[in-house]
């Protein structure tokens, strides 16, 4: 069973073929009548200036159906219809007015009837309309005054051939119409499946950034975790010049006594204080800044392009939120923080870094908690880029 969208497909496509159909061959049929007009005419063909107005008023109504065609409001079977019957008709009367051009007559309505099967891709039952109103009509000039120009005066000729022509016309259209349909339906079929296809692949690809992004996040805070932290110091390790990588600062974050906090607490309260402080981290960072979840109840944050006075600036305000913008029910706590600056020398290599950030963390623990410090090293490189500078 197709689905419904490739069926509607495949009824309009075959309406825009039979439309396409009607208007190329009202074109050719008008051609032709008015060829054959001008051949009679020309060669003097007797009873040429008798059938003469009627072909040239089958002329100029095969040409009027062509721009029929070209308003949808027509149904264009009932357009086929016509332009074979007037076809048919002048055939027929050709017959009847030219005695002399019996057997072209005769070979013209077999051409028409066989035409319409396998030029017009109408349905069987317009087909088979058409074919047995075009057999009526050659009855019934078969049994009418004008059968004397048929051959011998015998309407079996005719009639032989005209039921011989629209048996084929009819095997033809059906084969035809088959093999047409068929190759509709598997076109439009492709086309259906492979943009379900393409949509699947689209949802498998955001499927699989969700799932980037909900295992490079920690679950409880919201900001990125370990794996996404190691990711985004490599970038940044990377990026720049070998003798002048970018300059960025880490801050490592560390809540203050947390283990005695959760003691005295409760863990419901420790995990509402890691959810504030990662709530905070976001808050506090700028466009290009990251804000990660250590381990535990250390939390890093990553400063693209800052100085050291501008990351301890950073830091100074995440130790400010933690210890006053506290939610109603939720005991206080206060975090202590280590600033640590990217050293060229230590290349591509993250440890360095991080060690010097967990030791200026030390330091500001040392220092009585709730504070932020920076390492020796960091200090020296301020220093010296403050003495470049002036």
């Amino acid at each position: 069973m197709l689905p419904p969208a490739v069926r509607r497909r495949v009824r309009a496509a075959e309406r825009r073929a039979l439309r396409h159909a009607v208007r190329v061959g009202s074109a050719v049929m008008a051609g032709l009548i008015i060829a054959d007009l001008v051949t009679n005419l020309l060669a003097a063909t007797p009873g040429a200036l008798a059938l003469a107005p009627w072909e040239l008023g089958a002329g100029a109504l095969t040409a009027l159906v062509g721009l029929l065609a070209r308003h949808a409001r027509v149904r264009s079977e009932a357009l086929a219809m016509a332009i074979l019957l007037v076809t048919f008709a002048t055939a027929l009367l050709g017959l009847a007015l030219m005695p002399s051009g019996r057997v072209l007559g005769v070979a013209q309505l077999a051409i028409i009837l066989v035409g319409a099967g396998l030029f017009l891709p109408w349905s069987q039952r317009w087909h088979a309309a058409g074919v047995v109103a075009a057999v009526a009509l050659a009855a019934a000039f078969a049994v009418g005054p004008l059968v004397t120009a048929l051959p011998g005066g015998d309407p079996g000729y005719l009639l032989v051939a005209v039921l011989m022509a629209a048996a084929t016309s009819v095997v033809g259209h059906g084969l035809w119409q088959g093999r047409l349909r068929s190759m509709l339906e598997q076109q439009f079929e492709l086309r259906h499946l492979s943009r379900y296809a393409q949509r699947q692949e689209a949802h498998v690809t955001e499927l699989n950034r969700e799932l980037n992004r909900v295992a490079r996040r920690d679950s409880l805070t919201g900001v990125g975790n370990r794996l996404a932290l190691d990711e985004a110091i490599a970038r940044l390790l990377d990026q720049g010049e070998r003798l002048r990588p970018t300059r960025f600062a880490l801050i490592l974050f560390d809540i203050d006594h947390f283990k005695a906090y959760n003691d005295e607490h409760g863990h419901l309260a420790g995990d509402a204080a890691l959810g504030r402080l990662g709530e905070i981290l976001r808050r506090a960072t700028r466009g290009d800044d990251l804000a990660f979840r250590y381990g535990g109840e250390e939390f890093l944050l990553l400063l693209p392009e800052v100085d050291l006075n501008a990351a301890i600036a950073v830091g100074e305000r995440v130790r400010v939120a933690a210890a006053e913008d506290l939610p109603s029910g939720l005991p206080s706590f206060t975090v202590s923080g280590g600033v640590a600056l990217c050293d060229p020398a230590d290349g591509r290599d993250p440890a360095p870094l991080l060690r010097r950030a967990d030791a200026a963390l030390y330091l500001a623990k040392r220092a009585g908690r709730n504070r932020i410090a920076a390492d020796e090293l960091s200090v020296a490189m301020q220093r010296q880029e403050i003495a470049s500078a002036g």
